[in-house]
């Protein structure tokens, strides 16, 4: 039996599927629910163990693990993957069916209530942006986005970024994150550890398309890419926290400008390239986060 740690958000469920389908030589049955995640399958068919250690409890299964047993760890890298990383656990997590994040854009109160594990955001709106949802109803959408960007902005901190660190140092078999999204590449690893093939295109691609955070990611590459190279190009699409996300790169690679925007994001590239070369000099000034953890930031050279 193998045992797979791995962080919210980066597919320990669905490896393990994978896993169990390779070990009685067969795709098993698995049926996604409309946010993506198989996250109620049918036990019956469970023979290897999956363990998502940012939660407390099953983090303890990885710090008291056997270094001799058959672990596997999936692990990210970059900030590119720690938003893909929230993405998908914010939008598919614990007991969720449909899109997490439209709820919690929708109605924040009841997004905590069916995600199945404690959340804490209207807690963190309440005491560090002067929100309270119980009083004034759902966040505006510029408050929401804020609160994406402290997890940004203090990623170093973040459970996601912590656990990650601790899996990339374990001594477990290393399975990293695209390779899970690569379907030749994830069946060649796969056949490796089983010393057989199996055909798993069809549940594969079903995965692929319904994985929000993989098409959130990519929309966000393609605005910052037409950023960077002066491409006039709509912007559409983008959730929340790729919002918030695109507007962390931004403050990181222009770093004393602002972007503190209101409830409504850029409609275009151009309105955003316009945003930098247009800001007032007198007005620049780096974030206060970026003095006050200056170890994990530093102005890039021109």
């Amino acid at each position: 039996m193998s045992t797979i740690f791995y962080t919210a958000g980066s597919h320990g469920n669905f490896l393990k599927y994978l896993f169990d389908c390779y070990h009685q030589q067969k795709v098993l049955p698995l049926l996604f629910n409309l946010n993506g995640n198989a996250h109620l399958r049918d036990d019956q068919e469970n023979i290897h163990r999956n363990f998502e250690i940012c939660h407390p409890t099953f983090y303890r299964k990885f710090v008291d693990l056997d270094p001799k047993a058959d672990n596997y760890a999936i692990i990210w890298q970059d900030f590119d993957w720690f938003f893909y990383n929230m993405t998908g656990y914010i939008d598919r997590g614990s007991r969720l069916k449909e899109s997490g994040i439209a709820l919690l854009e929708r109605d924040l109160i009841d997004y905590e209530t069916q995600f199945g594990v404690p959340v804490f955001i209207t807690n963190f709106l309440k005491e560090n942006l002067n929100f309270d949802c119980k009083l004034q109803g759902n966040p505006p959408r510029s408050v929401l986005r804020n609160y994406f960007l402290a997890s940004f902005y203090n990623y170093f901190d973040h459970v996601l970024w912590i656990r990650n660190n601790e899996l990339k140092k374990s001594l477990s078999t290393k399975i990293s994150l695209p390779d899970i999204l690569d379907y030749t590449r994830l069946s060649t690893i796969l056949e490796n550890i089983f010393h057989h093939n199996l055909d798993f295109k069809p549940i594969h691609d079903e995965f692929l398309k319904r994985n929000v955070a993989l098409h959130q990611l990519e929309l966000v590459k393609k605005v910052l890419h037409n950023i960077k190279n002066n491409v006039d190009q709509s912007i559409q699409g983008l959730n929340v926290i790729s919002e918030a996300y695109i507007l962390f790169c931004l403050d990181l690679e222009n770093f004393d400008i602002p972007f503190n925007i209101g409830n409504n994001f850029f409609t275009t590239t151009k309105d955003i390239v316009d945003y930098i070369k247009y800001f007032p000099n007198y007005m620049k000034r780096p974030n206060n986060l970026f003095y006050k953890h200056h170890k994990h930031y530093q102005r890039k050279n021109s």
